[in-house]
């Protein structure tokens, strides 16, 4: 099996796919921006490396994405899947070509959103876990890297939701799994209690204040830092509480309940994707110190010495969440090169 994937630009990927671009890499292996020469239609593909737990993730992607076509990808904000094929052994996944992902918008803005920025992509994003959620998968990895904008010269910016590699069943999830990016897991899947498809909200809300913020909230290097951030700005919760998950408000961002909401700790009360997208926002005048937070304090130790985060987290304007009003298996499996449904 391929260690390595010798990808370049003018290479035909199975029969028809010519390489045009490489979009980026990864260690499934890379995402190319090929022309279809059978319709002419540039699209990307995703080119997973043909080791054996590569493919095996190739293949539970493919069942979730074949699971996800039951939802319109356009009023979902989820990116279309155009099939599968194979190239010599690497399985090769084929999505809509979309313009940048919203961390390579981010670094391209070089500022914070504002509210009026803020208020679509959540409301996108909300509605594309709600599509999720509805038909049991959780998504798991959801992070500013897998997020796309669909046409960033656009405004107001449309978003589209992206990598289902990590992605699975709500019933398939087990505690004591450790899924996803570290710094955007939610406290449950680090302290190893059992989790649900609200991880998905924990994650949202982290994104969130990372683009009102320029910069990540609960950075850490191993899941004691992470749950050591978590403590230094929510504050300890009781110890009887610690058996079984955690229960406390944040308090470091009392003005922005929307964020607050979805990052409660205790996941049985976390905002669900229906609620946040049914949530109406808006800008409330702050009087006096706009400051929000005691940077002193509350922020973790590793921000503390930045400048731009303890800007950001004085300076980060407020929201306000209105009552929300609430909304109200087909198993698939890859069998060598066919899917069964």
């Amino acid at each position: 099996m391929a260690k390595n994937l010798s990808i370049r630009k003018g290479n035909t990927l199975g029969t028809c796919h010519v390489v045009e671009d490489i979009l980026g890499e990864g260690a499934f292996g890379v995402v190319a921006k090929c022309r279809n020469t059978e319709t002419q239609k540039s699209v990307a593909v995703k080119v997973n490396k043909g080791e054996e737990g590569v493919l095996q993730q190739a293949i539970y992607e493919i069942a979730v994405l074949k699971r996800m076509q039951c939802l319109d990808h356009d009023i979902c904000n989820i990116v279309q899947w155009d099939g599968f094929f194979f190239d010599k052994e690497n399985i090769c996944i084929t999505f809509e070509l979309l313009d940048m992902s919203l961390r390579g918008y981010m670094e391209e803005q070089d500022r914070f959103f504002t509210i009026g920025e803020l208020k679509p992509i959540l409301h996108q994003l909300a509605t594309a876990l709600a599509s999720l959620h509805s038909i049991g998968i959780t998504h798991m990895d959801l992070k500013p890297d897998n997020i796309m904008v669909v046409d960033r010269s656009h405004q107001p910016l449309k978003v589209k939701l992206i990598d289902f590699g990590l992605a699975r069943p709500v019933s398939a999830l087990h505690q004591g799994e450790f899924v996803g990016t570290r710094v955007y897991r939610a406290p449950e899947m680090l302290l190893g209690v059992p989790f649900d498809e609200s991880v998905d909200m924990w994650a949202l809300g982290l994104v969130m204040a990372e683009l009102a913020m320029g910069c990540c909230m609960y950075p850490g290097n191993s899941h004691y830092d992470m749950v050591r951030y978590i403590v230094e700005t929510q504050g300890q919760p009781p110890d009887d509480l610690l058996d079984n998950g955690l229960s406390v408000m944040l308090k470091s961002l009392d003005e922005i309940d929307l964020i607050k909401s979805m990052l409660n700790l205790d996941a049985s009360n976390r905002i669900t994707a229906q609620q946040a997208g049914r949530t109406e926002v808006h800008v409330i005048r702050l009087t006096g110190s706009t400051s929000c937070f005691n940077t002193k304090n509350t922020l973790p130790q590793q921000l503390g010495s930045n400048p731009r985060c303890i800007k950001a987290h004085q300076c980060i304007p407020a929201i306000n969440l209105i009552a929300p009003t609430v909304i109200a298996e087909t198993n698939c499996r890859v069998v060598n090169k066919q899917i069964i449904q």
